[in-house]
């Protein structure tokens, strides 16, 4: 009998073969340990196709759902059907880049021994501003009865589970790890002539998972003060009530996103990443350079100065000539 995966990744999948086998490549052949993962793919019962995949380096297990379920249930799903120590949930247009990157998650999962830990990879979307493709682990989702509410139809999963560890670093325990040179390229972007790729949520279905993650902050509240005492052991009444009275106090979970909530860390050495910030500086320097041309051009002196004070200038101190 094998022994069970050490870490299971969750994609809901439905007619996407193509896309899918890209991701499926792209782990298998980035991955320094592959044979000590499993992937879950969550699939819709007549989707007669994805349920046949096969991957020749990768254990696939299947998990067959009726058609039409929210993400939260796929994703629930999948975690019912998974056997690793860490879950991961992704999605089927991904890339990995990053060579040996399972060796680099675990290496911070396995930090620790508790399992109260988030670690988070760069999509190259959202980067270190939330935490698309989250890991955590088994004892983690057995603390919060699941991987994720079953409630999100498709957004503000990710969300959900980074307040929580939003909440805790707020109670005094960081355990959000960013791994900016670990990347999972998320293919789901629009490219604009001007700037980076984004990703763009469809606001219909946003409107409706929006309101559904305020609604459980409470929740969330109360599943932080869960982790608060699995870290620390019982609580006494004074810390109780203290962590209590902090998280009565909060009522935006958007003001927990800080930079400094993210314990960010690298293994690429300081000489590269030194080099990487001038490649980034120069190209910043050009495009700054390029659009002042173009306005340049278009607007001559004048409109090229105007512009400039509108960059420049802070709104109060602007004067409409």
């Amino acid at each position: 009998m094998r022994s069970p995966p050490l870490l299971s990744i969750i994609v809901p999948t439905r007619q996407r073969i193509d896309s899918l086998r890209q991701m499926l490549d792209s782990l298998a052949r980035t991955a320094a340990h592959p044979e000590a993962i499993e992937v879950v793919l969550v699939v819709d019962a007549d989707d007669s196709a994805s349920l046949a995949f096969r991957h020749p380096s990768l254990t696939l297990t299947h998990v067959r759902v009726p058609p039409g379920q929210t993400m939260g249930t796929l994703n629930g799903e999948g975690y019912r059907a998974s056997r690793g120590k860490y879950v991961m949930l992704l999605n089927d247009d991904v890339i990995a880049r990053t060579a040996g990157w399972d060796d680099k998650v675990l290496t911070r999962l396995r930090r620790f021994p508790d399992g109260i830990v988030l670690v988070h990879v760069n999509d190259t979307l959202m980067r270190e501003n939330l935490c698309t493709f989250p890991v955590v682990s088994r004892d983690f989702c057995e603390l919060a009865g699941g991987i994720c509410p079953p409630e999100y139809i498709r957004y503000r999963i990710d969300d959900h589970i980074e307040d929580v560890f939003n909440l805790l670093g707020y109670l005094g325990h960081k355990r959000t790890i960013y791994l900016p040179d670990v990347v999972f390229e998320h293919q789901n972007a629009v490219q604009h002539a001007s700037g980076p790729a984004e990703y763009h949520s469809l606001p219909d279905i946003l409107a409706l998972d929006a309101p559904r993650f305020l609604a459980l902050f409470p929740d969330r509240k109360r599943l932080a003060l869960e982790l608060l005492e699995r870290i620390e052991g019982p609580l006494g009444p004074d810390r109780a009530e203290a962590a209590r009275n902090s998280l009565r106090q909060l009522e935006d979970p958007f003001a927990l996103r800080r930079p400094g909530r993210l314990i960010v860390e690298t293994d690429v050495p300081i000489g590269r990443r030194v080099l990487r910030r001038l490649a980034r500086l120069g190209r910043e320097v050009a495009a700054v350079w390029g659009r002042a041309l173009t306005c340049y051009r278009q607007k001559g002196g004048i409109g090229l100065l105007r512009a400039a004070r509108r960059q420049l200038l802070p709104r109060r101190l602007r004067k409409t000539p």
